[in-house]
């Protein structure tokens, strides 16, 4: 009996009965670049997070989140900067369809970043060939995304059970045709390295923003569609009629929340759930009134030239452009402006136009280079993210980042000779969607 009650203690000293994983906590880890990093704008309906969903921190959020450990899942999810992404409400929908479970989100994305980028044999000695902008994203993984995922889900493994993989990548690797045999190849190995079988945690990767709705990259969405030839348990998730925020290549925060619900329901059939609930309903939330404040940069009205491009006409007092069909009036620098010391270019309308208004961006001298462009639709705000602004490639076979550092000129196109009421344009480090209505 003494024997029995030593080895017993010895055990329990050991840490033979330490505690093991909860089997009722399901966790997912997200991965890719910026459409799952998230890049839409966080409103107030998106800080409301069920209790039963939590996320990993993967960076540090400076005086907020510490790596490794777990917080409610209010968003950003993926770095202090980011926006609202489709992991925000796939993290709700299973949440209320899993109600007696624990849904945990683990998400490592970089905007800009290839698949080879989140590849483990990537070497981080060739980060000196890439941009300023995406090094710095990188840096905050210690250059080594895939290392950092693998790090923080074997916390994660201490304390729920890993049930699947969101990816949303392939907008930087527009036109590659190894793209599925380089995919498998990453979730292969992040199987490989936490111990876990590809039947019981698929895949479930993202169609880009389709060439449907205009779409820049949409001509990907074919061969993300061959992924499960190359990956059997891969599921394909559609971006059918999501729109994107005005530049082609972003989704909306409305199809942010579409989007996330459409993986959920993915991730619930494989959990034998057919008919699940959809908690985003699409409805309509109040507006906040953005203005600037001390250290922002406003554009000065009397600097505005509305004959940039066709001939155009600017009331000032009451900041009406007209101009001609296809007009362009905005500020122009001979010496470029440097902006990369802000994040966020606000415009705004005094009221809704009809003219089809775009605010665009140039990073170089000449007008008919390709700029960064978001339309207003509908909206009388529109807000750009400067940190890893992205415009077509020339010859829309893909993208590239905006020189933040020299801008030459921002302004407004009018397909239409209609008038146009300007309420404001600035560039700030403070995020307009975090401003309550007064």
């Amino acid at each position: 009996m003494r024997s029995k009650i030593l080895a017993l203690s010895l055990a329990v000293a050991m840490g033979v009965c330490a505690a093991q994983p909860d089997p009722n906590f399901y966790i997912y880890l997200s991965i890719g670049q910026s459409n799952m990093e998230g890049a839409g704008q966080i409103e107030y309906q998106d800080r409301q997070v069920p209790e039963n969903f939590v996320t990993m921190a993967a960076v540090d959020y400076p005086g907020m989140r510490q790596m490794g450990k777990w917080y409610p899942a209010v968003p950003p999810l993926v770095r202090p900067s980011s926006g609202l992404g489709p992991s925000d409400y796939f993290g709700r929908t299973m949440a209320a369809n899993l109600p007696d479970k624990k849904i945990g989100l683990l998400a490592v994305a970089i905007g800009g970043c290839k698949i080879e980028h989140l590849d483990k044999d990537y070497d981080p000695a060739q980060l000196a060939q890439e941009a300023d902008w995406f090094r710095s994203f990188m840096s905050a993984y210690d250059n080594e995304p895939y290392k950092r995922l693998i790090k923080c889900a074997k916390e994660a493994q201490k304390e729920g059970v890993i049930k699947g993989i969101l990816l949303h990548q392939g907008e930087s690797n527009t036109g590659d045709q190894a793209w599925p045999q380089k995919v498998s190849k990453v979730y292969n190995d992040i199987l490989a390295d936490l111990g876990l079988s590809a039947d019981e945690v698929p895949l479930f990767a993202g169609e880009v923003v389709t060439s449907g709705v205009g779409g820049v990259c949409g001509g990907m969405n074919d061969i993300i569609n061959k992924l499960p030839e190359a990956v059997p348990t891969a599921h394909v998730i559609s971006a059918a009629d999501l729109m994107h925020r005005g530049d082609r290549l972003h989704f909306s925060s409305h199809s942010y929340r579409i989007f996330g619900g459409r993986y959920a329901v993915e991730a619930l059939k494989h959990l034998g759930i057919d008919n699940p609930e959809i908690p985003y309903k699409g409805d309509e939330q109040a507006k906040p009134t953005p203005k600037p404040s001390d250290g922002d940069f406003v554009f000065d009205f009397k600097d505005f030239n509305p004959r940039t491009i066709e001939d155009g006409a600017f009331d000032y007092e009451n900041r009406v452009f007209s101009s001609k069909q296809g007009g362009f009036g905005g500020w122009v620098f001979d010496n470029p402006i440097d902006l990369s010391g802000y994040q966020y270019i606000v415009a705004e309308l005094e009221e809704p136009q009809e003219a089809s208004l775009s605010l665009r961006v140039f990073d170089v001298a000449s007008y008919w280079n390709v700029p960064f462009s978001i339309e207003f639709g509908d909206r009388t705000l529109v807000v750009a993210d400067l940190d890893g602004m992205m415009k077509p490639n020339g010859d829309n076979s893909g993208i590239q980042a905006v020189n933040t550092s020299a801008i030459y000129r921002i302004g407004f196109l009018s397909p239409s000779s209609k008038p146009v009421k300007i309420k404001q344009v600035y560039v700030t480090n403070t995020n307009p969607y975090n401003v309550p209505a007064e």
